[in-house]
């Protein structure tokens, strides 16, 4: 297939249409931004016709972009209101980044991969410029800008790690994909309640682990 005749913004009408609607995903924004944002600026030029399929592609470094349909329920999961300090591990490529401060939110982002990172950057510096993008180890989190009030981890971990916890605001939460030993992978919202941790499991979803953050 000729890239010059693929047509890109149908293929974003299509993934909202046909992934996001009957998966549930009604924040009338989030679907606009989704409908506007050039994902497929976001994988390898080789993958660009695969960038609106339902499926996670891979980046280089073990890493993947994001399932669209996984992303749309992460992010409306986090139910992020505007100027709230959101912090999101794993940035990889920009897309969640974008997504993200296109929703108003005062947003950092933080990817160990400097490939990753740079790409990520490029992405965020067209689409979505008020990005505060930090290359350095995910498992360390962004603690010069603490406390968040959301973190999203975007890839699936066995545990999250402890230096996020203690970057996030009392009431905060932190949106990511559990995967435990022999249990299907969960999307889950863990809140930080004057308690101690409170973990919701929300909805059934697969993404590839967050190989930096395995225990």
């Amino acid at each position: 297939m000729n890239h010059s005749h693929f047509d890109f913004a149908q293929a974003r009408q299509n993934m909202v249409e046909n992934q996001l609607r009957p998966a549930e995903v009604n924040h009338t924004q989030l679907t606009e931004i989704m409908r506007a944002l050039p994902r497929e600026e976001c994988v390898k030029p080789s993958q660009r016709e695969m960038a609106y399929a339902d499926i996670n592609l891979p980046l280089s470094h073990n890493r993947f972009l994001s399932e669209p349909r996984v992303i749309a329920r992460l992010v409306q999961l986090a139910d992020i209101r505007p100027n709230e300090k959101v912090l999101i591990v794993g940035a990889s490529t920009g897309y969640l980044s974008a997504i993200v401060q296109l929703l108003e939110a005062d947003i950092f982002a933080i990817e160990e991969n400097e490939e990753l990172s740079l790409q990520g950057q490029n992405f965020c510096e067209k689409y979505a410029d008020r990005v505060h993008w930090h290359t350095g180890k995910l498992s360390e989190g962004y603690p010069e800008s603490k406390p968040f009030d959301v973190i999203i981890i975007d890839g699936a971990v066995s545990e999250i790690p402890s230096k996020l916890v203690d970057q996030l605001a009392q009431n905060g939460r932190i949106v990511t994909v559990l995967k435990k030993e022999e249990q299907a992978s969960q999307a889950v919202k863990i809140e930080k309640t004057t308690n101690g941790l409170a973990t919701i499991s929300c909805f059934y979803a697969s993404l590839p682990l967050l190989q930096e953050l395995k225990d």
